[in-house]
């Protein structure tokens, strides 16, 4: 076998391996926008399709259905989600029985607040609030990403994020955990030692 087509081969192993590396991509990016959508759309029940079983023997499913529908729902709140926009997916690693591949998105959220039962607030007292809710929120999400429209009495967060996509062939069947810190004891019972550490 002369060079030149050991070098074809090569090419070809390589043009293929990269082939099969973006069909699974592919597949992550669908499967979780597909999750988002149905999130968007308030179909909490379908949407628990997509989560690891295991996260439900923390947070049974019709208690994380209730909580997702509450806040949705809250007559204090007016809350828009929109489609993420998926900024990296990275390379599936094996560990266990499972394949994991971190992921990283924007999600834009608007939030606006509803005056319920707040006649005797004066207009300082209202700027106070508005001013407090949008620090709390430049702490928790960055103040780049928290615009608030004072007109409106909105806010628009970008909100800059990251989960894993865990599959248990690496091709198909995509559930996703969603990386909070906050809610760093929950996820060292559902990722591998070597990848909560990282959190």
């Amino acid at each position: 076998m002369n060079i030149k087509t050991r070098l074809l081969i090569i090419l070809f192993l390589a043009i293929s391996t990269i082939g099969i590396s973006q069909d699974y991509k592919k597949e992550i990016k669908s499967q979780f926008l597909d999750y988002n959508n149905l999130i968007i759309n308030k179909d909490f029940d379908k949407s628990m399709e997509f989560m690891p079983e295991e996260f439900f023997e923390i947070v049974p499913k019709d208690q994380m259905v209730l909580i997702m529908e509450k806040t949705f729902s809250n007559p204090e709140m007016e809350f828009e989600l929109k489609s993420p926009k998926i900024t990296e997916i990275s390379d599936t690693e094996k560990i266990g029985d499972k394949y994991y591949s971190l992921m990283s998105y924007s999600s834009l959220m608007k939030m606006k607040f509803i005056d319920i039962n707040l006649e005797e607030e004066t207009e300082t007292e209202h700027k106070l609030r508005m001013n407090m809710i949008k620090l709390s929120f430049e702490e928790a999400f960055g103040s780049n990403n928290v615009k608030y429209d004072e007109k409106a009495e909105a806010f628009e967060i970008n909100a800059q994020k990251q989960a894993y996509a865990i599959s248990k062939n690496g091709k198909t069947d995509w559930k996703f955990l969603v990386i909070e810190k906050k809610q760093k004891f929950i996820l060292d019972k559902l990722l591998p030692k070597q990848l909560a550490d990282k959190i």
